[in-house]
């Protein structure tokens, strides 16, 4: 955990822990056979702690529930020198720490803590079984969903698999240009093709994967038999009514074709609102739109290129007074979570990533790593807030960033920080940090980034110990850093 805590208050924080997605406990006298169950579980969702020696909560209460491992300690031992030995593949990301404490006894004692972190890969036991963390539970996946997890993940390529079509099913013309832009109009197709990653050797011959398709493919949604295309709504007001008429500017529609038209003609949209935004209900003013226009593109063209075509759904882009939504189907892939997106790298579509770069002048990527923190720079300094992120756990497979267009606050710059570091905040560490004196005041502005979906609210433990943390982030899921 950042900043400095004593052994008292680092105990204080696991008791007022819940068995959740980022939080297990067990004594030491567990099998450790069925610990590693669980270390493969977090290794596979997005991490966790996993404290020994502490008894369940729903058995006992408070420092009642501090047993320590020296009421087996062998069977510890036996966990940490079986990780390395049954885990394939190895995970080595895994932090432990000893924490010393009086057991229920009243002897010196210890708790036993490991910190799994989200891997980018796929951990099964030697013997076989996966298993992931789905909210308090462990869960034995079958084999369609470990295939399914690997495409989340990004540790297969959905793109890269070979699909019957052939150069009837393609736009010519798209084709064309990109062979014009990589000065290769005098190379066969299929070689310029396989040579670009976007055709495999497949029984022998060779053969177009679901990349090309994608990329060229005149409607790749009928090609492949699968929904990957962009849908628009666009509301009035800055919520959807779902009672009585429904709020839309206009009815929502859906963009197909290949990716780089599907990224143009949703950009060309969006231009066209920021140049003339509507009337705002009611009123005799148009909507004050700020949005740079660099960064929706890259919301925009992030959403084509990272999303998990395995899943059959179409990017959402929702437009309110105040806000765009640009949600794409998949959860972040490899290593990438909502705290580190900024600076953090995994490409899921290698391929199409590097197709859609080479498009020359036309291309809507620059692939040079820094889209998202340039996103987060521009928006300062239109004096927005920042973009937000919100990753769903994989029931829900979705990410989504949120671009906000209302000036910020001043105190929000100091807040902000606090969160990056800490993930949570209180009212009374929201005054110690800005310098307001009056608790009236913070409150006020907590709701206010409630309301503007900036913030999350949450009840700690205590009754009154209310906080606050930015949407998609977990402040359980990081015990120890």
């Amino acid at each position: 955990m950042s900043g400095v805590i004593t052994i008292d208050e680092m105990i204080g924080i696991i008791l007022g822990q819940k068995e959740s997605q980022f939080f297990d406990c067990k004594r030491a006298r567990i099998d450790p056979a069925k610990a590693l169950e669980t270390v493969v579980a977090f290794a596979n969702a997005e991490g966790g702690t996993f404290v020994f020696g502490l008894e369940d909560p729903e058995k006992a209460q408070g420092k009642a529930r501090l047993i320590g491992v020296s009421e087996k300690s062998q069977n510890i031992d036996d966990l940490i020198n079986l990780i390395p030995k049954e885990i394939v593949p190895l995970l080595a990301d895994i932090k432990q720490e000893e924490i010393p404490i009086k057991n229920v006894r009243g002897d010196d004692d210890r708790l036993m803590v490991l910190k799994i972190e989200r891997s980018s890969e796929v951990h099964s036991l030697r013997r076989g079984d996966t298993f992931l963390r789905r909210g308090a539970s462990t869960r034995k996946l079958t084999a369609q969903e470990i295939i399914r997890l690997k495409y989340a993940k990004g540790s297969v390529h959905f793109e890269s698999e070979p699909v019957d079509v052939s150069w009837d099913d393609l736009d010519s013309d798209l084709v064309a240009r990109f062979q014009q832009a990589n000065k290769s109009t005098n190379v066969d197709k299929m070689q310029f093709f396989k040579d670009n990653g976007l055709a495999v050797v497949h029984d022998g011959k060779v053969t177009m994967n679901k990349a090309a398709v994608l990329l060229f493919g005149k409607n790749p949604s009928i090609s492949l038999r699968f929904k990957c295309g962009i849908k628009v709504s666009h509301y009035l007001g800055t919520e959807p009514n779902f009672s009585g008429e429904p709020n839309f500017l206009r009815r929502p529609f859906t963009i197909e074709g290949p990716l780089i038209r599907q990224i143009q003609e949703a950009l060309k949209y969006l231009e066209t609102w920021l140049v003339n935004p509507p009337k705002l209900k009611g009123a005799s003013f148009k909507n004050s739109v700020k949005y740079p226009s660099w960064v929706m593109q890259e919301a925009v063209t992030n959403a084509v290129i990272h999303r998990d075509f395995s899943i059959q759904n179409d990017i959402q882009i929702r437009i309110f007074d105040n806000r765009i939504e640009v949600e794409s189907p998949g959860i972040l892939p490899g290593q990438v979570t909502v705290t580190n997106i900024r600076h953090e790298r995994f490409a899921r579509n290698p391929i199409i990533l590097r197709t859609l770069n080479r498009f020359g002048e036309d291309a809507p990527n620059l692939d040079i790593g820094e889209g998202v923190d340039r996103m987060f720079n521009m928006m300062k300094g239109a004096n927005l807030y920042d973009p937000v992120y919100w990753s769903d756990d994989l029931s829900e497979n979705a990410v989504k960033v949120i671009l906000f267009n209302f000036e910020r606050v001043s105190y929000w710059d100091a807040v902000s920080r606090y969160l990056d570091e800490h993930l949570r905040i209180t009212n009374g560490e929201v005054r110690k940090i800005t310098g307001i004196k009056d608790t009236l005041k913070a409150s006020r502005l907590l709701k206010q980034w409630t309301k503007q979906k900036m913030l999350e609210e949450a009840q700690g433990v205590a009754k009154k110990s209310k906080y606050y943390h930015k949407p998609g982030v977990k402040p359980e899921a990081r015990l120890f850093s």
